[in-house]
C-alpha cells in the first residue's frame, strides 16, 4: 500500500473509530497522540458557520503540522479564509471544505490534485478531510495530506 493510501486509511479508519455510530465524532475525542506518525502532515481548520449578516463559513488553521508547512511554503497558523478565496497557499486544497461541513451525513473526503506553492514550487497532492462537531454541526476539520514537490 502506498504512503499515500496509508495516510488516508489510517485517518479515515480513526475517525469511524471514534464515531462510534454517532452521526459526527466530539471534537473532544479527538486525540492527536493516535495519529502521532502522521501528525505532521494534517492541519486542523476552526469552522464559523455563516450567519448574522455573513453568507458564506469561515476557516481559521488552528494547527499546522510542520511537514505540512513545507508543502504550503510557509505557516498558515491563524490565517482566516473561506473557500472561496482562491489567492492563498493551499487554496485548492480546501476548495471541498465547504462540501465537508454542509453535507448531511458526515464522512471523511478525500481529493487529489496539484497547486503552486508561495516558493512557486509546484505540489502534487492527495488529501483526507476528516468533520467533527456537536449537536450534527461541524465545528473542526482535520486535514491529513501527502505530497510530492516539483
Amino acid at each position: 500500500m502506498s504512503e499515500d493510501k496509508r495516510l488516508t486509511k489510517q485517518l479515515t479508519d480513526y475517525w469511524s473509530h471514534i464515531c462510534r455510530g454517532r452521526a459526527l465524532p466530539p471534537w473532544e475525542f479527538f486525540n492527536a497522540g493516535a495519529i502521532e506518525d502522521i501528525w505532521k502532515q494534517c492541519c486542523v481548520w476552526q469552522v464559523e458557520t455563516g450567519g448574522e449578516g455573513r453568507k458564506i463559513n469561515q476557516y481559521t488553521y488552528e494547527y499546522v503540522g510542520r511537514g505540512l508547512k513545507g508543502a504550503l511554503g510557509k505557516d498558515l497558523t491563524g490565517m482566516v479564509f473561506s473557500s472561496r478565496l482562491r489567492q492563498f497557499p493551499g487554496a485548492r486544497i480546501a476548495e471541498r471544505i465547504d462540501e465537508v461541513v454542509l453535507q448531511l451525513h458526515a464522512q471523511p473526503i478525500t481529493d487529489e490534485g496539484v497547486f503552486v506553492n508561495e516558493k512557486d514550487k509546484i505540489v502534487k497532492f492527495r488529501s483526507c478531510m476528516l468533520p467533527f462537531g456537536r449537536k450534527g454541526k461541524v465545528t473542526h476539520v482535520v486535514m491529513g495530506l501527502s505530497w510530492k514537490v516539483f
